[in-house]
């Protein structure tokens, strides 16, 4: 497996999908990190201006550009399997959302939620919930990060997690002032001052890309990457993304077959059409891209996004779909026979109603516990 380290020249912007226009009230906010399918389309644009023309691309006259990156209208064979922050060379997990953040003597901590039976009349479907044995005031645990072994330790003992990582260590957030231009006569149009926040990386922050089926970039030295096209150096290697090894994936099929119970958790986004419920849920049942079948019991869900963008090839701005954030989990309840089957899966699959060639979706599979003791 090839892994693309990206890192940025100069400051960063990326753009969600609110529509903005220049002007003395206008403020463009900056999302980071990036969605999958910015990564995905920058490195597919990279590697099309390096080895031919974007005319040529269009007559789709290169059939080697043409196999990986296909045509305007069609996908080629270049997946990307996730992209992944990275602080210091170490790899950064989103926080799980099953974690509750807990201020404590001036800094973070998270501590797991345990699934425990529910009797109580609610609107909510199924009998399991999501709760805290603590009553300490709450903060967000959506844009926390964790580093890979001990995020691996927390999952797989269910421990608490003492050394969180916030965006705001990861990224500096600095404002830029500008005034849009007019393209004819290039010069500053009135009332039409506009901020924009940028951002960089503190210390040594980068992109870390897995490609699941690609070319070799090892030609392509930069791509144009987020707002204003600013460059992004590449560098290749090969390596694979492993979460889990055979002695831990033993632990994980111990414990799911003990308990029944196992948790899909997202390291990227997932596009669900349905909201916070992806496509063939049922109300019950949910069937994983593997064909397994289990038990949806519950979950914890970040707000879904709306996710669109811009469609070059018909200029005009992409339908808008629902999209929840990484870090989202869902506790399902699985067969014997299919355990063995999940845990193929354990070190990544695409659980996505769409993008998932662009790496959305990106999810890992744990063990869990449950208690039957009623709330």
């Amino acid at each position: 497996m090839t892994k693309l380290t990206l890192k940025p020249v100069d400051t960063f912007f990326f753009k969600n999908h609110h529509v903005t226009e220049a002007g003395e009230d206008t403020v463009m906010e900056s999302m980071f990190p990036p969605r999958p399918n910015t990564i995905y389309g920058a490195l597919r644009a990279a590697y099309i201006h390096t080895h031919t023309t974007f005319d040529e691309f269009v007559r789709e006259t290169d059939e080697h550009v043409k196999r990986w990156m296909g045509t305007p209208n069609q996908r080629g064979e270049f997946r990307l399997q996730y992209c992944a922050l990275t602080y210091k060379q170490d790899i950064l997990l989103p926080l799980p959302l099953d974690y509750q953040v807990i201020e404590e003597k001036k800094s973070l901590k998270a501590y797991p939620l345990l699934l425990a039976n529910d009797e109580k009349p609610s609107s909510l479907q199924g009998k399991w919930r999501l709760a805290s044995t603590r009553r300490e005031k709450t903060k967000s645990s959506q844009h926390q990060y964790v580093s890979l072994q001990e995020w691996k330790h927390a999952i797989l003992h269910e421990a608490p997690i003492s050394s969180l990582i916030s965006l705001s260590k990861l990224v500096v957030r600095e404002e830029k002032v500008g005034i849009r231009l007019d393209i004819g006569s290039r010069t500053a149009q009135e009332r039409l001052l506009y901020r924009v926040m940028q951002g960089r990386f503190r210390d040594d922050g980068a992109l870390a890309v897995y490609i699941g089926n690609g070319p070799d970039f090892s030609k392509v030295k930069f791509a144009r990457i987020g707002g204003e096209n600013r460059p992004w150096i590449i560098q290749q290697s090969e390596e694979t993304f492993t979460l889990w090894d055979e002695k831990e994936k033993k632990q994980l099929a111990e414990k799911i077959a003990q308990t029944k119970v196992a948790k899909i958790i997202f390291l990227s986004p997932a596009i669900f059409e349905s909201g916070s419920r992806p496509r063939n849920f049922d109300g019950e049942k949910v069937t994983l891209p593997n064909g397994v079948t289990v038990k949806w019991l519950t979950a914890a869900i970040g707000r879904p996004e709306l996710y669109g963008g811009w469609d070059i090839v018909r200029h005009r701005p992409k339908p808008r779909k629902w999209m929840v954030p990484a870090g989202s989990v869902i506790y399902v309840e699985v067969e014997e026979e299919d355990i063995s089957k999940l845990l193929f899966v354990a070190n990544g699959m695409h659980f996505t109603d769409e993008g998932a060639e662009e790496g959305f979706g990106f999810a890992v599979i744990a063990s869990a516990s449950k208690s039957e003791e009623e709330l």
